[in-house]
């Protein structure tokens, strides 16, 4: 294992492991990291699993995973979403990647959780790769510019997906953002989660595989005190909600859509709240909006406002088990997946 060997997380490693991300991401600091490590891990309402590396007396590597419960194919199941993968940059290159995503794998296969899923980067694809992680589908990535001077500005510097990021910009040009629309009760966290938690049982109907929304999941996920400044846009009809979203705004300006939800033949009522956000957006000096679509629905609400693809954000799928390899070919051959931001460990 070249000087390292792998372990699962202990009480009290948070601050080594926040040591370390802070090595890997410059601008990380090491207390805040801690902090945030503890609330999206220990807060997690299905539990986690983290395996370190000690080597030289130190957290080398970090590997991790945050259990949900799903629906999958009509069943309900635990699934762990693989995230914080990442090695201290003078010990790479020793199989700590490989070794703790094996080690974390097996754990969650003898805990009884059969299958794991993630959305990776693509540095991260060869050593998921050598896992027998799958890819199990491409979400669609898409944002739409506020403030076309400020977004071109933010993506300078080569690379294709820039150049046609620029070149996108150059022909979308900016979307018009109406007034935002009385109809629309814009709430904070968390007195809107009972309403998402009934809107996201109709939503979801028909999804093979969907994270379930309840109000714990969503405390968890879209914290009060986020630095994001999470904010709930909410229409409904007669005391029903029918339609809602979560916001959420990066430190770069840019604004993301962590979830956008309505209830069958309420799309125009998610229409007239996508306005609402733009125009909240823009007000809040958000040069661009992100938003992943992996529905039919969303590709056509965000398309109607002029968002436009960027990319694809792979979903990647590992059967822990032998029950595992059938809920891999289930998720892979799901015709509708219900996949958000928020999912996505990217918001």
């Amino acid at each position: 294992m070249s000087g390292w060997i792998p372990r699962p997380y202990r009480q009290g490693d948070e601050l080594g492991i926040a040591r370390l991300a802070s090595l890997v991401y410059p601008g990380i600091k090491a207390e805040e990291y801690a902090k945030l490590w503890i609330s999206k891990y220990a807060g997690s309402p299905k539990g986690f699993v983290s395996w370190v590396a000690q080597g030289g007396g130190e957290i080398v590597g970090h590997y991790g995973a945050l259990v949900s419960s799903a629906n999958l194919a009509g069943k309900d199941v635990l699934v762990a979403q693989a995230v914080d993968a990442f090695t201290h940059p003078q010990w790479r290159r020793r199989g700590i990647f490989v070794g703790l995503g094996g080690s974390l794998l097996k754990d969650l296969g003898e805990r009884g959780i059969h299958i794991a899923y993630g959305i990776p980067n693509k540095g991260a694809m060869p050593g998921h790769e050598k896992l027998s992680w799958v890819v199990a589908a491409k979400i669609p990535r898409f944002i739409t510019v506020l403030d076309r001077k400020r977004a071109i500005g933010a993506y300078l510097g080569g690379g294709l997906k820039k150049v046609a990021f620029r070149g996108a910009v150059a022909l979308h040009g900016s979307p018009g953002v109406g007034d935002f629309s009385p109809l629309i009760s814009m709430t904070h966290p968390p007195e809107s989660w009972p309403a998402i938690e009934s809107l996201w049982t109709l939503a979801k109907a028909g999804s093979g595989f969907a994270i379930d929304r309840n109000r714990e999941y969503l405390s968890w996920r879209y914290p009060e005190q986020s630095p994001r400044g999470y904010t709930v846009f909410m229409k409904s009809d007669g005391g029903q909600a029918t339609a809602a979203a979560v916001c959420g705004v990066g430190a770069s300006g840019i604004g993301q859509i962590s979830e956008l939800i309505h209830a069958p033949e309420h799309e125009e009522d998610a229409g007239l709240i996508l306005r609402g956000v733009l125009s909240h957006f823009r007000n809040g000096g958000c040069h661009t909006v992100e938003a992943l679509a992996s529905t039919p629905e969303l590709k056509r609400l965000l398309g109607s406002e002029r968002f436009f693809k960027v990319s694809n954000v792979l979903l990647i799928a590992h059967a822990n088990d032998a029950e595992g390899a059938e809920q891999v070919d289930a998720l892979s051959t799901a015709e509708r997946i219900a996949l958000s931001y928020g999912d996505s460990d990217l918001a």
